[in-house]
């Protein structure tokens, strides 16, 4: 019976140390039960179910408990939000990066930003500011495609049916639908429904224009797919001939092609031009 007591008292301290989820009072209590059942039976048979049935359903609660704590540990990573209303409001997050969510825009990401990722996700209209980390990308998970970077500045527009990434400085990478377009400073990118994705030249770009007696309707179609506008003019001017090679930004380059026609340029919004 000794023998037995050592043997069984050695698989529980063992037990206990390896486990260490029970106190020591509770510890104690059970191995006074175990020790008490073992006395009063002389068989040894009766040794072994004794010990079987307090051990199995101690076995059981541990398991059960080391789930549940599992559990927990896998989703202790909570999600911190950052949201607007009527107003727009800028943020710094624990990298440096400073984000302004214009309003109703929202910015979330989980308490370990920062640690091995920087991953956010984003609804909205917003302006990014992303401090440089080589080796820790920001990537922002904008609904249906993602803007990845390393240190730059960019602004998203998730809200609008036409989806817009713009670059201001540095470069991004944005993948749609696994389709991947790399944007330069003075470049932006947009999708929607009616459009498929598009890559184009901010109206600030400096870029050169060599026509060599080319129609004024197909001059201007080539300015649109370089800016991503919508030049409206007189029809009656639309197989007229330009010639000539010349740089500038958007307004620039409407200025000079407008001179020989004696045409005014009127901007309604950013994309939609009107000569006349």
């Amino acid at each position: 019976m000794k023998d037995s007591q050592k043997h069984f008292k050695k698989i529980w301290t063992k037990v206990s140390e390896e486990k260490q989820e029970m106190d020591s009072a509770t510890d104690s209590r059970i191995w006074k039960g175990i020790n008490g059942r073992i006395k009063q039976n002389s068989k040894h048979k009766y040794y072994l179910t004794a010990v079987a049935a307090v051990l199995v359903p101690l076995f059981g609660i541990f398991f059960f408990y080391k789930d549940i704590k599992s559990k927990e540990t896998k989703n202790s990573l909570s999600a911190i939000i950052l949201q607007t209303n009527e107003v727009p409001k800028t943020f710094r997050l624990s990298d440096q990066s400073v984000i302004t969510l214009e309003p109703y825009s929202q910015l979330s990401f989980t308490n370990d930003f920062g640690k091995k990722y920087r991953n956010v996700k984003f609804q909205g209209k917003g302006f990014f500011s992303i401090a440089k980390d080589r080796s820790k990308p920001f990537i922002v998970d904008a609904g249906g495609f993602s803007v990845e970077v390393l240190g730059t500045k960019f602004s998203v527009d998730q809200k609008s049916e036409e989806k817009k990434v713009k670059l201001f400085e540095g470069k991004v990478k944005v993948n749609h639908n696994g389709k991947l377009t790399y944007l330069l400073p003075n470049e932006n990118w947009s999708t929607s429904p009616a459009k498929k994705d598009y890559h184009y030249c901010a109206v600030s770009a400096v870029k050169t224009f060599t026509f060599e007696k080319t129609t004024f309707e197909n001059a201007i179609t080539e300015i649109d797919n370089t800016y991503g506008t919508k030049i409206t003019y007189p029809k009656n001017i639309a197989k007229n001939l330009v010639s000539g090679s010349f740089s500038g930004n958007l307004k620039e380059i409407l200025s000079i092609i407008n001179y020989p026609f004696n045409l005014k340029t009127t901007v309604k919004n950013e994309n939609e031009i009107t000569l006349y």
